[in-house]
């Protein structure tokens, strides 16, 4: 009966809260752990790093806070490149499968960058137009590939001016960095609910095909230098919110740590159907 249970299909909830305390088959339960796992412990370190650099400032050893923050950039790119690899993966299941997730548009008042409070309020204010819920969950993958994107871009230009000691005005420049930590990190915990939600919907025997493009499509959490960074995920619809052991986040997460790569093309999809 327990086996019968588990193989049954997805479970048809109606909201991201629903999917974000629901339960999982194991198989599913395992890989949503296992890659929700990996993203928290890579923005720990990244967390902990840019803690190390501030430390460092404060103290008035400038030299290994330079190289704090070019070891930030990396870990910061890497975080970043598995993101996108995550949210292209889904993008290109659903487009292939036609499976999709509940949705929740982003709210700017997640975000603290002038940047993604823009694509998160622009997504919010699509989210009001009657789209099919395959349209919003595209756009919501858009939206958040677009933001991780340019805090990919941005971190990478502000840490190296301040590794090579160019910056105009260092304050800022750290400044900015926690800036850019800090919507990372929400943009991974809006990632994770996203991910919840689709394995809400993922029908059992598309997982393996699913869990093969993660595998293919996001770049191992180890530091390899000369990687090529996962492509980007242009405008898509936006995408679901998920959930699971805890109530639906209502605010974003704080700082923690991760960072690689380089800047990926851009995924377009026209569409809107």
């Amino acid at each position: 009966m327990e086996d019968a249970f588990a193989n049954r299909g997805p479970r048809h909830t109606t909201s991201v809260q629903e999917d974000w305390i629901a339960w999982l088959p194991e198989e599913k339960d395992r890989l949503f752990d296992a890659t929700r796992g990996e993203l928290d412990i890579s923005y720990a370190i990244l967390s902990v790093t840019l803690d190390d650099a501030f430390n460092l400032c404060r103290q008035g050893r400038l030299a290994p806070a330079r190289e704090q923050a070019r070891i930030f950039a990396e870990l910061f790119d890497r975080l970043a490149g598995r993101l996108r690899g995550i949210l292209r993966s889904l993008y290109e299941h659903s487009r292939q499968f036609g499976t999709f997730a509940n949705t929740a548009p982003l709210r700017p008042r997640f975000f603290r960058s002038e940047r993604a409070q823009q694509v998160a309020r622009a997504n919010n204010v699509l989210s009001l137009v009657r789209f099919r819920a395959r349209t919003r969950f595209f756009r919501k993958l858009g939206a958040l590939e677009e933001i991780v994107a340019g805090l990919q871009r941005e971190a990478r230009g502000t840490a190296r001016e301040i590794a090579e000691g160019v910056a105009v005005s260092w304050r800022k420049q750290w400044t900015c960095l926690e800036v850019l930590d800090y919507d990372l990190n929400t943009s991974l915990r809006e990632t994770t609910i996203v991910l919840k939600s689709f394995f809400c919907a993922l029908p059992i025997k598309e997982l393996p095909a699913f869990w093969q493009r993660i595998v293919s499509l996001t770049p191992e959490p180890s530091a390899h230098k000369n990687r090529r960074p996962a492509p980007t995920l242009a405008k898509m619809e936006p995408a679901c919110r998920k959930t699971v052991v805890q109530p639906v986040p209502e605010r974003p997460a704080r700082r923690q740590t991760v960072r690689k790569s380089q800047e990926p093309p851009s995924l377009r999809d026209n569409n809107t159907s």
